[in-house]
């Protein structure tokens, strides 16, 4: 049995209230109901940003109490605005003595104060010019191999002819070899230049 659902005239008129017309598209009423979004939005912005000022507020009430946080606040900020754009010597000075710091945290009583000799500035000087200029190690080397061939055959011809034996040849043949292990290195940097040139 099919029942027909008859409406009346007052049951049409409640069912079209302006309530159910606002269920039909009206173009009109979505700009409207756009542009309370839209201030709804900038509401939004305005209590978010109020919000991150308030918390700015307590975290800084916070800091001005903690002595730690003022602190780290301060290395944060000296941080940022003294960052340097190029290495320069005081940025390798103090990089030099955080590292040796840290080095000499872990080594034994007697070392760290070795180290804290060795790794003065003027003993550094001198061992970098000494290093760059009388302890080459080809000069070391050609002295030492000089002197113990050159000295091993002067005491043989000294006690085969009959002479006495003199120290000072020692001393003589370790500073010849040392001349002549220097010359060895120059003429080897000499021929090798061209090929790091190109290499380069």
């Amino acid at each position: 049995m099919a029942e027909r659902l008859t409406l009346t005239p007052e049951d049409q008129k409640a069912l079209f209230t302006p309530e159910s017309e606002q269920a039909v598209f009206n173009p009109e009423r979505e700009l409207e109901t756009s542009k309370e979004t839209d201030h709804s939005q900038e509401d939004m912005v305005q209590q978010a940003v109020a919000a991150e000022t308030a918390q700015a507020e307590v975290a800084k009430e916070a800091n001005e109490d903690d002595p730690i946080a003022r602190l780290e606040a301060a290395e944060a900020s000296e941080a940022e605005g003294a960052r340097p754009t190029q290495v320069n010597t005081e940025l390798k000075t103090i990089t030099l003595r955080r590292e040796l710091q840290q080095i000499r945290r872990k080594l034994p009583a007697g070392d760290r104060a070795l180290s804290k000799v060795v790794h003065q500035p003027v003993v550094r000087a001198v061992s970098e010019a000494a290093g760059k200029s009388v302890t080459r190690p080809s000069g070391l080397l050609g002295g030492g191999l000089m002197a113990f061939v050159g000295s091993l055959s002067y005491l043989y011809l000294a006690k085969h002819v009959g002479f006495s034996y003199n120290y000072f040849v020692f001393t003589v043949l370790f500073a010849a070899g040392f001349l002549l292990g220097l010359l060895l290195e120059f003429i080897v940097w000499g021929a090798t230049s061209r090929h790091r040139h190109l290499d380069v």
